[in-house]
């Protein structure tokens, strides 16, 4: 499939599909196809492609949080395991959750020569299928900018329970104070009230990434302004 084909596809899926906060229909609607999937979560398709990209985000983790070889790793909104599949070669055990289980398909595919991995289909939004005190680290990144702000701080105040004392948490989104968060913004503003799709991107503000993590009880917080015109929350969780 080529890449206009695949954007005509995914244009055609987001047309109806209701309500933003049904996510798991609105991300299964968008799953069907590899190709769309991919151009969903990532905004490109092709294995080498989304290998760089990969490397980017395994860049900014290890800057910021820090990745170990014992480390046992989940993310959240892991799509088609476009990160998960390089970073799992780099920790004990990479878990991947996402609310699709149409993109959980796709991840299993990419994953199959990857023995240390586990992917789990989340019923809702939250971290309900994983205990409490699991991971070394809980990581989502270009999640954020697909969740109404209440499921965003849910997300984060779940990472604080499946962490384990001492763990390290990231989360992501665009700011709209940047020239690339204006664009996005503009080019969402330029829908009709009636056609806006379900997934358009919203962006989030330092404030409200701080907010979130120091709300569900963070230790040593840090806003980080990202090369690719990101902006991340990261923290850890306090030692008992």
């Amino acid at each position: 499939m080529s890449l206009e084909e695949a954007h005509a596809r995914w244009q055609e899926s987001t047309s109806a599909l209701g309500e933003r906060s049904a996510y798991k229909r609105v991300w299964d609607r968008q799953a069907g196809e590899f190709d769309v999937a991919s151009l969903a979560v990532g905004g490109f398709m092709g294995e080498e492609t989304l290998d760089q990209r990969a490397q980017g985000t395994i860049a900014t983790l290890r800057k910021t949080i820090g990745l170990h070889g014992e480390d046992v790793v989940l993310e959240i909104g892991c799509g088609i395991a476009r990160v998960g599949k390089p970073l799992s070669r780099l920790c004990l055990h990479w878990f991947g959750a996402d609310i699709s289980g149409g993109m959980l398909g796709h991840a299993a595919k990419r994953l199959k020569d990857c023995p240390n991995t586990t992917l789990v289909e989340l019923a809702t939004v939250g971290l309900q299928e994983f205990p409490g005190d699991a991971f070394d680290v809980v990581y989502c990144t270009v999640v954020f900018m697909h969740l109404f702000e209440w499921d965003r701080y849910r997300y984060v105040e779940e990472a604080m329970r499946v962490l384990r004392p001492g763990g390290r948490a990231y989360f992501d989104n665009f700011p709209l104070d940047s020239e690339h968060g204006w664009q996005v913004f503009s080019q969402g503003a330029m829908y009709p009230l009636a056609n806006r799709p379900a997934h358009l991107s919203m962006s989030s503000s330092r404030e409200e990434l701080l907010a979130y993590m120091t709300r569900a009880g963070f230790a040593e917080v840090v806003i980080h302004d990202l090369p690719n015109g990101l902006i991340a929350a990261t923290g850890r969780k306090p030692d008992e």
